[in-house]
């Protein structure tokens, strides 16, 4: 080979090294570019991991929650049942009751008016028996019973 020839291969080489050189250049500044993004990206990827445990956290309180309001709800439900027939049965006892009382009333109506009868039977037999018998008569018999008179 002639020196002219290796100065060809030779510069021929070294244009070819630049170009890789350039290129490997290129590449690895797309290797980092690339490494960035994929950092980037797992980093996005914790995040999205973090807020999935969070809303699934999320769900799993609000499933409890649910459930315990379902089961408070059925609770109430019977608490309502239980004081309905308790109110039923009070309502019963009451009307009994008032039964009663206005029965008692009625008794005690009864009574006075036939109080109030023998009041007034009372009241005409002494005014009838005044005008048979004499002041002096009403103190003697008065006297027997216990009564004393001053």
């Amino acid at each position: 080979m002639s020196y002219h020839q290796m100065q060809n291969d030779l510069q021929q080489s070294n244009g070819r090294v630049a170009e890789y050189t350039k290129n490997n250049l290129a590449l690895e500044q797309k290797l980092l570019t690339a490494h960035n993004e994929n950092q980037l990206k797992d980093q996005k990827m914790e995040s999205m991991k973090k807020e999935d445990l969070l809303k699934d956290v999320t769900i799993k309180s609000m499933e409890d929650n649910l459930t315990f309001v379902k089961n408070t709800n059925v609770d109430l439900s019977k608490r309502m049942d239980d004081l309905s027939l308790s109110n039923k049965v009070n309502v019963d006892i009451m009307k009994k009751l008032l039964e009663e009382a206005e029965m008692q009333h009625l008794k005690v109506l009864n009574l006075s008016l036939a109080l109030q009868k023998q009041d007034s039977l009372n009241i005409h037999l002494v005014k009838r028996s005044k005008k048979n018998i004499s002041e002096q008569k009403v103190k003697k018999s008065l006297e027997k019973l216990g009564f004393v008179f001053y």
